[in-house]
């Protein structure tokens, strides 16, 4: 890779950030599940429209299909609720994980009650900055 080329995705690129939207913090409780089973507790720590950060001393491998369960929020009625999710990278201090179906109404309702902002202001995230030159890759 030529150093131009080099310069520009160090700068502009961030291969682990994949998520859509604003991340919005939180300090929400979680129970964790598999295959209907019920695997342990986690706590959420930060969500946007496509996936979230996950505490957790759970150590499972990357793409497992898992179930968060929410406990309930007052002022939303639709939660407490179940929210299908993978997981996409772990480390030592949780999952990342992606929502199994992005956006859906109770993620989107968590998201608003939690930063008592709409969703639809809540899409646009700076890590995706447009005016930044693209990424080249040769």
């Amino acid at each position: 890779m030529n150093a131009a080329i080099r310069e520009t995705v160090e700068r502009h690129s961030d291969p682990l950030e994949h998520r859509w939207g604003q991340r919005v913090p939180l300090e929400v409780p979680v129970e964790i599940s598999a295959g209907g089973r019920h695997l342990g507790h986690g706590r959420l720590r930060n969500a946007s429209i496509s996936g979230a950060l996950v505490e957790t001393s759970l150590e499972l491998p990357v793409f497992t299909n898992l179930v968060l369960t929410l406990p309930a929020l007052a002022g939303c009625p639709s939660l407490p609720g179940d929210l299908a999710a993978c997981v996409v990278r772990r480390d030592a201090s949780g999952l990342a994980i992606e929502w199994r179906d992005m956006a859906c109404a109770r993620v989107n309702e968590l998201l608003e009650k939690m930063s008592g902002r709409r969703v639809a202001n809540l899409l646009d995230d700076p890590a995706f900055n447009p005016e930044k030159p693209p990424c080249v890759f040769a």
